[in-house]
């Protein structure tokens, strides 16, 4: 149960990644009450990017032994169409999430099932369960649905690029985010 041990360390790593990534620049807030908002549709990617809904996701992630990138969303956050048109749509970053994730959005606010099998569960609900409470927030699960750690706000491409390559590596076993990228630096 080391992964267990080291957890803690990877989530204060990643919130001090979030915090510092240089481009970031905070997390949505909801609109004011009586504001209206755009239907539960994912906001459109370009690139070639695969984005499905969680149950097949999770499937195919344990299928492939590739890891899950859950993206947490909400129609009327800025920063989640900010990350959808810079972070996603980066070639590094799609080069990275094409080799080894499996990729799934999520609206955090939507009551729709997130698959297709009875008592999939709604946006809502995996919003919940994953903690969800600011947006974007983007989670790291393995090939067999363990979570790894969520990573809250926007991040710039070239940061969200050194997340993928620690997450893929699997120091986040061993070590915080911190400790790798000082150790990266060093080599």
């Amino acid at each position: 149960m080391k992964r267990v041990r080291f957890l803690p360390a990877l989530l204060t790593g990643l919130s001090l990644l979030a915090a510092c990534g240089g481009d970031r620049r905070g997390e949505s807030q909801p609109p004011p009450a009586g504001g209206s908002q755009s239907p539960t549709q994912a906001p459109p990617v370009s690139g070639n990017q695969v984005w499905m809904d969680y149950e097949s996701g999770l499937a195919r992630a344990g299928a492939e032994g590739k890891f899950l990138l859950i993206d947490f969303w909400t129609s009327w956050c800025h920063w989640c169409k900010v990350m959808d048109k810079e972070t996603y749509t980066d070639p590094e970053v799609r080069r990275r999430l094409g080799e080894r994730f499996v990729t799934v959005k999520v609206d955090a606010e939507s009551n729709e099932a997130q698959g297709k099998q009875p008592g999939a569960p709604t946006g809502r609900a995996l919003a919940a369960l994953y903690g969800v409470n600011s947006y974007p927030t983007t989670w790291f699960v393995d090939s067999q649905g363990q979570k790894i750690a969520p990573l809250p706000g926007y991040v710039e491409p070239k940061q969200f690029a050194r997340v993928l390559e620690y997450i893929t590596s699997e120091a986040y076993r061993k070590q915080s985010f911190q400790d790798y990228m000082n150790e990266r630096q060093g080599s």
